[in-house]
């Protein structure tokens, strides 16, 4: 079985350190888990700079960069002069669907409601916002 996290809105704010701890958790618990996958915007560096920064190792986790992913799928992006990545929404809003269907995640933790339409049915979405869980499914 893999999980995913997204890190902004997710992990990162998560103040009272309940999502964290189900990480903690599902890490230390390997033997329910094949694999713990950070799965968010920014390239891969950047992803791993601010897992450091809210004080998971990077070792800890496998790291799929959307930004990466869809520059690895030929899919046309563009760079804003503060040299953040962009492209299409609907290319950005289906990533993480292509990714968990690709990856084999079963379970991922967002806090962003547009990417779950996009889901494969293999793929259980749970909307974590403000320290809650508000929304199962797709």
């Amino acid at each position: 079985m893999n999980i995913a996290f997204d890190i902004h809105g997710t992990l990162d704010s998560d103040p009272d350190g309940k999502l964290f701890s189900i990480f903690s958790s599902i890490y230390n618990a390997k033997s329910i888990f094949t694999n713990v996958y950070i799965i968010s915007g920014p390239p891969i560096d950047q992803i791993k700079k601010e897992l450091i920064s809210i004080k998971i190792p990077p070792t800890m986790v496998k790291i799929v960069s959307v930004v990466d992913y869809l520059k690895s799928k030929g899919m046309q992006m563009w760079k804003d002069p503060n040299g953040n990545w962009w492209c299409s929404e609907k290319d950005w809003w289906s990533s993480k669907g292509q990714i968990c269907k690709e990856y084999k995640i079963d379970i991922i933790f967002d806090d962003q409601i547009r990417y779950a339409k996009y889901m494969p049915s293999t793929t259980e979405f749970i909307l974590w916002r403000n320290n809650h869980i508000l929304h199962i499914g797709g």
